[in-house]
């Protein structure tokens, strides 16, 4: 073994150490540890010596097995030196050092360098240095190829973006016009073009005001110093400022324009570009909504009504005098405070309508709110309040319009007036029963002179008439009494008992023929008419119904009453010719004290009470009344009734 491998076989440790010293001497290897500096060389050192024990004994394939486990660990190495940041440069000095390290403490202790032995050791060496070096020079090949595909890349990708660009300018919005360093115009896009009216004239600065009509809001020519294009090749950022266009076609158009100027890498000037907005339909727009701010202020400060709008958090954004003085807080503090720190005591009651309308986008309307007034020094009142929607374009409700009424005065009136007419109406019933007593004595002494044989003619007719009238008392006191029972007793009282229509219908069609002996009744009865009725209050429901038929129908028409059974119910009608009833007195036909100019036979006697009593004798059995009224037709009276009338508590 030579003096080199005995070297590397004895004084490993004492390589190591000079390595490290070196290395610490001439690279950067602050806290970098004694295994991060030695990484694989212990090993590389190894390699090395069976390197040269296989080259100095000629032994081929061991020489090349350590040539490969050379390069290997060489490999390894170059790989934790890269993941240190060397560079090709400071790898293969780091070997360098390590020759340099080997050979001086070889020739410290004399050592003799046998030739065979030395070519051997600087191939080792060299092994490592040269895939070093290899690996770099195809590294270098490798990032050419990268920066070249890199650069097409580039290229690729800035014609892509000059392609977007030249479409965003062109599908712009926006008005945009660029001139160069001299003031030649040299781009408009298609909107710039609609907006001045004019295509692209490559024109200087000059000709800019003149050609393509730049003008202040009179209508005077722009100064070319007040031009923002002419301004940013000046160097200076426009902003939001307003500038007129005056068009061929004589139109002016207003636009909100921004200009800047363009600059190269080294800050000069080349260029400027500008880019424009119509703004002729948000000035339009802006006004509309002015103007109609304008009415909303004017509506909320006249309106006799309380008015507000509530936003999504039910939040006032406006409330008018008259609501701010029911809720006792003035608009002022209203605004932009919710419901429940406005009207706390109040807001409880209203929250569900809010919700509502925020919920459904529907308005509620007529709610009637019985809550204590601040207005009212916390008294109880009464108000009437309508919830409304308020929606943006895409019909989402944004807000809540709301608009009280005190109805408070109005329902105080309410009650007395309704107090009044239930005075009136006990007062009518009161007098109605005691009225009977004595009309039952004017009747019967009529009666008697009546039967009184000597009574004279003159007397005889007097007697007739006191009669006669005093039945027409005696019908006119009983609706009085039925009007008061249907107001204020709950209802006309009836006592159901088993009973056949047919029979009483013929028995109240005679009765009122003989009444009316000049006039035509016809009587339809079909079917089973059996049923659990009050026979004296039907009675008088077929009576009222037949006179009212006969009082409004000519002398020469017939009056039909038809009868009909429709299995769980019987439908009674009550049919004449004549006029017609407008279309707007039918739904008032039923109310109380309703009459109308007669066209029977002769005129009618009577309060206006006679259907009043149909409706409320239909009610009391459980059925119900109804009419129609055609020229073709002529006037229908229908009842249905069950067959078996309600029981009363």
């Amino acid at each position: 073994m030579g003096a080199l491998a005995d070297l590397l076989a004895t004084r490993r440790e004492d390589i190591l150490q000079r390595f490290e010293r070196e290395v610490r001497t001439h690279f950067p290897t602050q806290g970098l540890t004694h295994s991060a500096i030695i990484d694989t060389f212990p090993v590389l050192l190894e390699e090395l010596l069976v390197f040269l024990r296989g080259n100095t004994q000629a032994e081929g394939l061991g020489a090349a097995t350590a040539r490969r486990q050379v390069r290997d660990t060489a490999a390894e190495h170059r790989a934790q030196r890269r993941g240190l940041g060397y560079d090709v440069t400071q790898i293969v000095r780091e070997y360098g050092l390590l020759r340099d390290c080997i050979l001086g403490l070889l020739q410290e202790t004399g050592g003799a360098l046998d030739l065979t032995e030395q070519r051997a050791f600087h191939v080792g060496i060299d092994l490592a240095m040269g895939d070093a070096v290899a690996e770099s020079e195809h590294g270098r090949e490798a990032e050419r190829s990268a920066l070249l595909e890199r650069e097409r890349a580039a290229r690729a990708e800035a014609e892509e973006q000059r392609g977007l660009l030249r479409d965003i300018i062109e599908q712009s919005g926006d008005g945009i016009v660029m001139a160069d360093a001299r003031g030649v115009l040299r781009l408009i896009n298609p909107e710039a073009e609609r907006q001045h009216g004019r295509p692209l004239r490559e024109v200087s600065t000059e000709r800019w005001v003149e050609l393509y009509g730049l003008s202040d809001e009179q209508g005077q020519p722009l100064p070319l110093e007040q031009v923002p294009l002419y301004r940013a090749l000046h160097g200076e950022i426009v902003r939001d400022e307003i500038l007129w266009l005056r068009r061929p076609d004589g139109t002016r158009l207003p636009i909100s324009v921004a200009a800047r100027p363009l600059r190269a890498p080294d800050g000069s000037i080349t260029g400027a570009v500008l880019s424009g907005r119509d703004v002729a339909l948000r000035r339009a727009l802006a006004q509309e909504r002015e103007e109609a701010l304008t009415l909303v202020d004017t509506l909320l400060a006249t309106a006799p009504v309380g008015l507000s709008f509530l936003d999504g958090d039910l939040r006032f954004v406006r409330i008018n005098h008259a609501l701010a003085a029911i809720n006792g807080v003035s608009g002022e503090q209203s605004l932009g405070r919710t419901l429940v720190e406005v009207i706390p005591d109040i807001a409880p009651s209203a929250l569900p309508y809010y919700q509502r309308v925020f919920a459904t986008g529907e308005p509620v309307s007529n709610v009637e709110l019985t809550v204590p007034a601040p207005s009212r020094r916390g008294e109880p009142g009464h108000f009437l309040v309508n919830y409304s929607p308020v929606k943006d374009r895409e019909g989402h409700t944004v807000m809540v319009a709301t608009a009280v009424m005190d109805i408070t005065d109005l329902k105080r009136f309410e009650e007395r007036l309704r107090q009044t007419a239930e005075f009136r109406e006990r007062f009518l019933g009161i007098v109605s029963h005691d009225l009977r007593n004595p009309l039952s004595i004017i009747n019967l002494s009529a009666n008697l002179l009546l039967r009184q044989e000597t009574l004279p003619e003159r007397a005889l007719r007097l007697a007739q008439r006191i009669a006669l009238n005093s039945e027409l008392m005696g019908r006119m006191i009983g609706d009085l009494l039925d009007l008061t029972r249907g107001r204020l007793g709950g209802g006309i009282p009836i006592s159901p008992a088993p009973i056949d229509l047919g029979p009483l219908s013929r028995r109240v069609v005679g009765e009122v023929e003989v009444s009316h002996p000049s006039r035509e009744l016809r009587l339809e009865a079909r079917g089973d008419l059996r049923g659990e009725w009050d026979a004296d209050r039907l009675g008088q429901l077929l009576g009222n119904l037949l006179k009212n038929a006969v009082d409004y129908s000519p002398e020469d028409s017939p009056v039909t009453l038809a009868v009909h059974d429709e299995g769980e119910r019987v439908r009674i009608e009550v049919r004449n010719q004549g006029e017609p009833i407008p279309a707007t007195l039918l739904p008032e036909l039923f109310e109380p004290f309703r009459r109308g100019a007669a066209r029977g036979s002769r005129p009618f006697s009577g309060l206006g009470l006679g259907l009043y009593i149909v409706e409320q004798i239909a009610t009391a059995h459980g059925g119900s009344v109804e009419a129609r009224s055609t020229r073709e037709e002529g006037t229908v009276f229908t009842v249905r009734l069950p067959r078996t009338s309600p029981r009363r508590e």
